[in-house]
């Protein structure tokens, strides 16, 4: 209000540009109401005020510096993203009382701003696939903005070789699909289901399937070195240490986040957010996802289900009243009775006498063994 005091009647304010911002990035279960308000105060309240107090003047133009965030979202920046939706939804009222207003959605510029004074915002941002605008074309498409008839426009750079693959779990969607480049991408991942989870059929997970067993686990951790080296803004891979921890090596949780969706489109996998935090290192991780994408057959706990289904198999061939079935019966009951029980030695017990029936199962009787299936099992 003082500054607006201070303008000469002589020349009296004609347009209002809020170009106003602060930027506090984190994961949403990290920013606290302060870390909210410390974003929305510069944004919101600002364009609220400017809004009130200049509702009464002749003016030319009432701009507001939105951004792309604020219109598509943006990982770690839930704060940011709605204080600048406010200022959409600002623009929208004013036209709707006959004001002038103009949103502009925009994506990074070079050489300065906020994601220019950042290297690591403009990092990210790069690797998303909004590479940073050159100032003059900015300014030029800001004219036609001012000049033109939208209310929220969009001025960014997108490389949606990039952007698309972020878009893998939106297809067809309103904002996007017209796109020519987004329709292409599309067509290149018609293949995959968009129903429940993603099954691990990607191109990794076949070429680990390729490999000699020896094989898989190093490959994979080669991709998650190379894909870390390139979340923390290194060169190559070689300084990304196998044991050493993803957070020791400067992580945090946005980009923790931003690892999690480069190894899930990598891998073809949906891995949880927790992810980095459960397998807290390369080598960690690399043993999980291994698991995951090539599990190896031969290993007794991934050969089990067969097993267990060739068992069924052969003995639900055989007549009610076999022997061989009986016994393989008392055998199987007695063996779940040990794993229920662990470390307690429980066993079926004998009709006779208390003597176990999970071992030498040759002289016992027909009559004890069905008495041990009436006592033991009932109907089952």
């Amino acid at each position: 209000a003082g500054l607006l005091e201070r303008i000469s009647a002589e020349v009296p304010l004609s347009a209002v540009v809020h170009a106003a911002g602060v930027l506090d990035d984190g994961v949403l279960d990290g920013l606290s109401v302060e870390r909210f308000e410390g974003v929305l105060r510069a944004k919101a309240e600002g364009a609220w005020h400017l809004h009130e107090l200049t509702r009464g003047l002749d003016l030319s133009a009432f701009v507001l510096f939105s951004s792309f965030s604020a219109t598509v979202g943006g990982a770690g920046q839930g704060n940011y993203a709605a204080a600048n939706a406010y200022l959409d939804a600002l623009a929208e009222v004013r036209r709707a009382e006959g004001l002038p207003a103009t949103s502009i959605a925009w994506g990074p510029w070079a050489e300065s701003g906020m994601a220019a004074d950042s290297a690591l915002v403009s990092g990210r941002m790069e690797r998303f696939g909004l590479p940073p605008m050159d100032p003059a074309l900015a300014v030029t498409a800001l004219e036609r903005a001012i000049s033109g008839s939208d209310t929220c426009p969009v001025i960014t750079d997108v490389d949606w070789s990039r952007f698309g693959k972020e878009l893998s779990g939106s297809r067809n969607s309103a904002l996007f699909g017209e796109i020519a480049e987004v329709q292409e991408l599309y067509r290149t991942v018609d293949h995959a289901s968009t129903d429940g989870p993603a099954e691990p059929t990607s191109a990794l997970a076949e070429t680990l399937a390729a490999l000699p067993v020896a094989e898989r686990e190093p490959m994979l951790l080669d991709v998650i070195r190379k894909h870390t080296a390139t979340v923390l803004g290194y060169g190559t891979p070689t300084g990304i240490d196998a044991e050493r921890g993803f957070f020791e090596m400067g992580l945090d949780s946005l980009t923790a986040v931003e690892l999690r969706n480069r190894l899930n489109t990598a891998s073809g996998l949906r891995l949880p957010s927790t992810t980095l935090f459960d397998y807290a290192s390369p080598a960690a991780l690399a043993r999980h996802l291994l698991a995951e994408l090539a599990p190896d057959a031969s290993a007794p706990e991934n050969a089990l289900p067969e097993e267990i289904d060739r068992l069924e198999s052969v003995l639900s061939a055989l007549p009610e009243d076999d022997m061989a079935r009986v016994r393989a019966v008392v055998r199987l009951q007695s063996m779940l009775a040990k794993l229920s029980h662990a470390g307690a030695g429980t066993a079926v017990q004998g009709a006779s006498g208390g003597d176990a029936l999970d071992g030498d199962l040759d002289g016992v009787s027909v009559d004890e063994l069905f008495d041990v299936i009436d006592r033991e099992l009932g109907d089952a």
